[in-house]
C-alpha cells in the first residue's frame, strides 16, 4: 500500500514538472515571436517648394530588406512619426503626394541620431 501511494505522489510531482517546463516553453516561444520594440524614432516634414506643409502625404517605411511596410498620413502641419524602430535595422524611406514620389532615402543601423529627423520637399508643377 505505501508503495502505491510512492508512486502515486511521484506521478503527481512529474506531472507537475511536465506542466512547469510547457509553460516555459510556451513562454519563450511566444516572446521569440512577438515584435521587439526598438528605441529609435523617426520625425519628419513633407513640404512643398514653398515650405508649405503636405497635409495628408504619405511616406512609407521598408523595414529592412523585407516586404514589410509601415505607412504613415501626414499631419495637417505636414509631421510624420515612426515610433520604437528596431536598433539592428535598417530602413528604406519615401513619400507620396498627388502622384509624385520622392527619392528614397535611407536610414542605417549605424545612425546614432536620436530621434532622427527626415524632411522631404515636393515641387509640384
Amino acid at each position: 500500500m505505501r508503495r502505491v501511494i510512492e508512486v502515486k505522489r511521484a506521478a503527481a510531482w512529474i506531472t507537475w514538472y511536465i506542466r512547469i517546463l510547457l509553460f516555459l516553453l510556451a513562454a519563450s516561444y511566444a516572446m521569440a515571436a512577438s515584435p521587439q520594440m526598438g528605441t529609435r524614432d523617426l520625425i519628419g516634414t513633407v513640404r512643398d517648394r514653398q515650405h508649405e506643409p503636405l497635409n495628408g502625404a504619405v511616406v512609407q517605411l521598408q523595414i529592412g530588406e523585407t516586404t514589410n511596410i509601415a505607412s504613415y498620413i501626414t499631419n495637417p502641419d505636414g509631421t510624420f512619426h515612426f515610433r520604437h524602430l528596431d536598433d539592428e535595422t535598417d530602413y528604406r524611406l519615401w513619400a507620396t503626394f498627388r502622384g509624385h514620389k520622392s527619392k528614397v532615402r535611407k536610414l542605417s543601423q549605424f545612425d546614432s541620431h536620436r530621434p532622427k529627423t527626415m524632411d522631404f520637399v515636393f515641387i509640384l508643377h
